[in-house]
């Protein structure tokens, strides 16, 4: 079954353009002020997150001036958020954490404009409730993903261009990137002979953009296990080759194509992890190759420090969160003190059983 998401959608263009004027040249001013440290992303995210609150405040709030509004009309929103929007308790935080930001911006910016000269950060008075799962994490084992990717090389022979999609599962599983990272892999970052790690991964020759804090994200390079990924991709080349010749498209870096050969985009991968849950019977989305790649290398031994490097998280922390083993599939040393234990201490004739009389 697909991951389905509740929404409600509650703001418009028509909605939009009604939000009290003080309110619109506020959202304005912040946003230029966060652009100079803040990411595309970032913005887009707080955008959203203030059209959906200042059509709210326009429905159900009178249209209030930001400045004016009290604690216990914010806290009426958030009952909303939770109630009528369904949020879970990320997405309440994420709309905590935009309010937030955006009251302590006037907070320290415009404390000498008179209107928000006595303004205070009423956001932070809001509980937030506490982070949990509210979606069962899909684990996907090495069996599954050879299947699939199987699948897609067999359908490619009726329609080739599909073979690139079972390119795009290996290497996001031989990598660990997010979507947006995996397609900033591209062939000119890509040479077989830059190698890492006893030559067992290849790693790009230039750094590529990660998530992380301000405009540029964290800069970091990507290592891909080499025997997993090259022979799909040698596979693949000539295949994208022509199909940009049939095209008449210029070359290009980009690994993945859309039909008419132009790079493919984040929604043209939303449509086959789509497919790929249908085919294969698993909720399959990019997130869970993420987890794939760190579980698979736990399962095979790999250092957590060393998992964390390959990766380019600050903390080991990470690849616990990340590791989808559970406990008794993981590798304990000190279990073996506890069989030589036992082996001393458990009486000789044990496993000899009972002597009849």
């Amino acid at each position: 079954m697909a991951r389905k998401t509740f929404r409600k959608v509650i703001t418009s263009p028509e909605k939009i353009e009604k939000i009290e004027d003080s309110n619109k040249k506020l959202v304005q001013r912040f946003l230029r002020y966060m652009s100079q440290t803040k990411s595309e992303g970032t913005i887009t995210v707080y955008k959203s997150n203030f059209d959906i609150f200042f059509c709210w405040n326009l429905e159900y709030n009178d249209n209030k001036p930001f400045e004016t509004i009290k604690k216990i009309e914010m806290q009426d929103f958030f009952i909303f958020c939770s109630e009528e929007l369904q949020y879970s308790p990320n997405r309440f935080a994420q709309m905590h954490s935009s309010l937030s930001s955006l009251s302590t911006y006037i907070e320290n910016q415009l404390d000498e404009i008179e209107r928000y000269e006595n303004f205070r950060n009423i956001v932070q008075k809001i509980e937030k409730p506490v982070k949990e799962p509210v979606r069962e994490k899909t684990i996907i084992s090495p069996e599954q993903i050879d299947k699939l990717t199987k699948q897609l090389k067999e359908l490619s022979k009726d329609d080739p261009y599909r073979f690139q999609e079972a390119l795009y599962i290996v290497l996001s599983v031989s990598t660990g990137t997010r979507l947006n990272e995996t397609l900033r892999i591209t062939i000119d970052l890509i040479d077989e002979k830059e190698t890492a790690f006893d030559d067992l991964f290849l790693v790009t020759k230039k750094q590529i953009k990660t998530k992380g804090r301000g405009r540029t994200g964290k800069m970091l390079y990507k290592y891909i296990i080499k025997d997993l990924f090259l022979p799909w991709y040698k596979e693949w080349l000539p295949i994208r080759e022509k199909i940009m010749k049939e095209n008449n498209v210029k070359e290009h870096n980009a690994i993945f194509i859309k039909r008419d050969g132009n790079p493919i985009t984040t929604s043209v991968v939303s449509g086959w992890t789509q497919k790929w849950t249908e085919m294969s019977g698993i909720d399959i989305y990019s997130h869970s190759f993420r987890h794939y790649f760190v579980t698979y290398l736990s399962r095979i031994g790999l250092e957590a420090e060393l998992i964390q490097s390959i990766v380019g998280w600050t903390s080991s922390e990470m690849v616990a969160i990340y590791n989808d083993l559970r406990v008794d599939e993981r590798e304990w040393k000190g279990l073996g003190k506890l069989a030589e234990a036992l082996r001393e201490t458990a009486p000789k004739n044990r496993s000899k059983g009972k002597k009849k009389k």
